[in-house]
């Protein structure tokens, strides 16, 4: 019965999220699904996904007037959603330095990593930034949705994720 509880929860994420692309021509976060290298210098060490959390995580790039846009709306879910889902940024194409110095664009809280070569083959890859990527409770890739997501649209796949926890 549980299981296909999940697999009712993930079949309406997936359906939200394709809602949310059509109608758009579209506690701490501090664990993800992925083992990359930290970008902040308070992360000290690689995380994997231990707190049973869903998580959002776009990838950014320097330069990228939308990942700014974007990470506004990251910003008021990492501020609100802590405790129901994990929030996290990616950096790609850039180098370490590059990506650290587009941090100050984003709250300092969300955790941040670099992109390497194996998490963007396990991805699929990516076309442009940003692109959003939401996992489950378990660490699997439910969707990945390139561009920017309005607010609302944004605010109605964290409270699906995070089931009814996150209202931004």
């Amino acid at each position: 019965m549980l299981e296909m509880t999940n697999n009712n929860l993930i079949k309406n994420i997936v359906l939200a999220l394709t809602i949310v692309s059509a109608m758009a021509i579209f506690k701490y976060a501090q664990a993800t699904p992925f083992n990359l290298k930290p970008l902040h210098h308070s992360q000290t060490e690689k995380t994997t996904n231990s707190n049973n959390l869903a998580t959002v995580a776009m990838i950014f790039q320097p330069d990228c007037s939308w990942c700014k846009k974007q990470g506004k709306a990251l910003t008021e879910a990492f501020k609100q959603c802590k405790s129901s889902v994990n929030i996290t940024l990616v950096g790609a194409k850039g180098n370490v330095r590059e990506l650290k110095k587009e941090l100050k664009h984003y709250h300092p809280g969300i955790p941040s990593f670099a992109a390497d070569r194996k998490f963007l083959r396990a991805i699929g890859g990516y076309q442009a930034s940003p692109t959003t990527l939401i996992y489950d409770d378990k660490g699997q890739l439910i969707t990945k949705k390139r561009g920017f997501i309005p607010y609302d649209n944004l605010s109605k796949a964290l409270n699906i994720i995070s089931q009814g926890n996150c209202n931004i």
